[in-house]
């Protein structure tokens, strides 16, 4: 990084921007998780001026994001959404942007560009971009093993970018009847591979990584591909907690249900997790010696995201609301009230731990920033909301400790992402409502008939991943509206949450990005670097020291 050439006012070359561009991109966004590249295949392309424009003024979008340079802060949103929309438009408007015989770059974009509409509260728009890129991956049979004659990095970028695909999807579906597009029984694929083992060795497809006939060979996936498997396994718990045919033939307290199923896969992933995982430093320990071997970006980004779902899946199938809904529709004659039990302190325990998962990581130089990690910490914090009105004094004592520093979490979160915004003020108006909650969810038989329809409504979107990408969700409008009708609302005295801020900018709650002509690289140059120390303070966010380790 050239830092000091900005700061004497000098504008870089346009291919100096890309570059810049490219390397913050692959230092804070590659493999955190989504790996849509192969950094090598890609500067190759680079060097061969092989990246279309359209793929360039999505990485510059989304690199921009990552610069605290004071002049850009106030019109950092409007800078990343001008490059996506040129862009988009740039994919839409050519007259043959779909028709070529390999269109992988236009999924590298479109996925890109899907995930600066989500993170801004764009969702229709991030859907179909998401569509998008399925259909166009499926019309390349990339659920498929690439060609043999392929070059080993292209064939490693295809693979590793499908299954990128693959956890996008999974995770923008976390929510009430909303269907995945890519269904598991259609995956070919092998799992990604951890290439920079000492031996590569043959991988294994995700049916493989659950057969129990082959289960001792699952560690050839590397934590990349175990975290595939906990991705999985979030689409079946999603699927199973949150759909409307909750009167499946077995109940869940049984050891045969697919609730008791899912615990199960959990069990053994974690196990895998553990096994394999890395094991980054404490904050504590001296910083690694010059000789000393760097910690592996990749393998650590994925131990952070394979622990963070565990916890993720246990707390929604165990979440008090989602556990009520499950069984209002039967008969509670023939439930065992030690099972209920059980389910609460799984919850409170899962949510206890993702929250510890979360802050420990940071602790440790990484960085865990993806917006999926923002709900992690909301989700875990309902059940933590829940069981600050239980009946135990020290249970209510722990669950108002872990929620202080879930609220200071997300607070940090609000240079980056908009949506940060809505999930702190969605937590912060349902924590307010708990006491009614707490009563009717932790009774022996719970009774969620007894929840009125606003209730629900909210208790739905707390734990809804696609709602808390909407500024207009239900739950962020009623805290709006609090806060205007009586100003001296206030959360408990335990907590200190931020200030809720609206998410968009225009009356008309829509935002308008500023024009940029479609030559962007060379009529609007951009010096983006990463964060420097400023006049303001230095960045609460250490982009340059994470993990002690400098670009890739």
């Amino acid at each position: 990084m050239e830092a000091g050439r900005y700061l004497s006012g000098e504008t870089p070359a346009p291919d100096k921007v890309f570059l810049e561009a490219c390397n913050i991109y692959f230092r804070h966004c590659h493999n955190k998780p989504f790996g849509f590249f192969n950094a090598t295949f890609f500067y190759q392309k680079v060097q061969q001026n092989r990246v279309p424009l359209h793929l360039k003024l999505a990485l510059i979008a989304s690199a921009t994001r990552y610069s605290s340079r004071s002049q850009w802060m106030e019109r950092k949103r409007s800078t990343i959404d001008s490059y996506a929309r040129c862009s988009w438009e740039l994919i839409t408007t050519s007259s043959n942007p779909l028709d070529k015989d390999d269109d992988v770059d236009v999924i590298q974009s479109l996925v890109i560009l899907a995930a600066i509409d989500l993170t801004a509260g764009r969702r229709r728009q991030a859907w179909v971009k998401i569509g998008m890129s399925v259909r166009i991956a499926q019309d390349l049979d990339m659920m498929m093993e690439p060609p043999s004659n392929l070059p080993e990095l292209e064939r490693d970028e295809r693979r590793n970018l499908f299954w990128s695909l693959y956890i996008l999807d999974r995770f923008v579906c976390c929510s009430f009847q909303r269907p995945p597009a890519i269904h598991d029984v259609d995956l070919h694929l092998n799992l990604p591979t951890h290439y920079r083992s000492e031996k590569r060795l043959p991988s294994l497809s995700l049916s493989e990584l659950f057969n129990e006939k082959v289960r001792s060979l699952s560690p050839r996936s590397g934590m990349f591909g175990i975290s595939i498997g906990f991705v999985s396994c979030l689409g079946r718990t999603t699927k199973y907690m949150m759909s409307k045919l909750r009167c499946q033939s077995t109940s869940p307290w049984t050891s045969g249900s697919e609730h008791a199923l899912i615990h199960r896969e959990l069990d053994y992933l974690k196990q895998l997790a553990v096994q394999n995982g890395p094991i980054p430093g404490a904050p504590s320990q001296s910083p690694p010696q010059n000789n000393s071997p760097k910690p592996d970006r990749e393998q650590i980004s994925h131990m952070v995201l394979s622990h963070t779902l565990y916890h993720l899946c246990l707390c929604i199938l165990n979440h008090p609301f989602l556990i009520g809904l499950k069984i209002e529709t039967r008969s509670h004659s023939d439930m065992p009230l030690m099972w209920l039990e059980d389910t609460r302190k799984r919850a409170l325990s899962h949510a206890g731990s993702l929250i510890t998962v979360l802050l420990e990581a940071k602790a440790a130089g990484y960085m865990p920033i993806t917006s999926m990690y923002s709900y992690s910490m909301v989700l875990a914090s309902t059940i933590h909301g829940i069981f600050m009105h239980c009946d135990d004094p020290s249970i209510r004592q722990s669950s108002a400790e872990n929620l202080k520093p879930a609220f200071e979490y997300l607070s940090e979160m609000f240079d980056l992402w908009d949506n940060a915004h809505i999930m702190a003020s969605a937590l912060e108006n349902f924590i307010t409502h708990c006491p009614r909650y707490s009563e009717i969810l932790l009774r022996n038989e719970p009774c969620t008939s007894e929840l009125t329809t606003t209730e629900t409504t909210i208790l739905k979107y707390v734990v809804d991943y696609w709602a808390m990408m909407d500024s207009r969700n239900p739950v962020f409008q009623e805290a709006l509206s609090t806060e205007s009708a009586d100003p001296q609302v206030t959360s408990p005295d335990c907590l200190t949450p931020p200030t809720s801020i609206p998410m968009d900018d225009s009356p008309d709650g829509h935002y308008t990005a500023i024009d940029v002509d479609p030559d962007i690289l060379v009529a609007y140059p951009l010096p983006v670097i990463s964060p420097i120390p400023s006049d303001h303070g230095s960045p609460k966010w250490d982009w340059d020291q994470e993990l002690d380790l400098s670009p890739s």
